[in-house]
């Protein structure tokens, strides 16, 4: 080769890296390229970190959800029932009271006056029933004793009781279950404001001798 030709080819060198460079010029006219950070290396495991995790930091541990856990079972054993013996009456037990279907036997009769004093008298109706119509003795004490008369409904009373001296006392009240009488004694007096009383009947007793 000769001069000549090896001009030419200086030339035409010169003339290729002239075209490369105003290429690049125009890729990159701020010289970015140059400033671009290469992405960095894979994790030694392998794995690709996701966007915003650290690579590295442990999984979030999930909270176990709210199991309502069994009540424990009470001690003992199951099904069976207590052995205790049931309680019994004892024979102290206040025992039930006497049932009656008549107006017949002894009342208990107890007088309490309104005066202030509080104090009790006591008497007793010996009374006999025969349908509709009352009769017997009011013992008041042993020197005093009245025979009666009188009328019942199944509710209502009116008895009349006449002692010495031509002495005229009326009981009239109710009574209930054929038990218990509620009522008030008058005298004839018409200011007579009355007593009042009550009287229980009371069960037949046998007295040992």
């Amino acid at each position: 080769m000769n001069l000549r030709q090896l001009a030419l080819v200086g030339l035409a060198a010169l003339a290729l890296g002239g075209t490369a460079a105003v290429q690049v010029g125009q890729a990159d006219p701020i010289g970015q390229a140059s400033q671009v950070t290469p992405p960095p290396p894979p994790p030694p495991n392998g794995n690709v970190a996701t966007p915003g995790t650290l690579i590295g930091t442990p999984a979030p541990t999930l909270a176990p959800s709210a199991v309502p856990s069994a009540s424990p079972a009470p001690s003992g054993r199951r099904g069976r029932r207590s052995s205790a013996p049931s309680p019994e009456a004892s024979p102290s037990d206040t025992p039930e009271p006497p049932q009656f279907s008549t107006m017949d036997g002894v009342w208990e009769v107890q007088l309490q006056p309104i005066d202030g004093t509080g104090k009790t008298y006591y008497s007793h109706l010996y009374v006999t029933q025969k349908g509709d119509e009352l009769s017997g003795t009011w013992v008041r004490s042993t020197t005093d004793k009245m025979t009666f008369t009188g009328t019942f409904d199944g509710r209502l009373f009116k008895i009349s009781a006449t002692g010495g001296k031509n002495t005229t006392l009326t009981l009239s009240g109710y009574a209930e279950n054929f038990s218990d009488m509620v009522g008030l004694l008058t005298t004839a007096d018409p200011k007579d404001k009355g007593i009042p009383f009550t009287a229980s009947h009371r069960k037949k007793e046998k007295i040992a001798v």
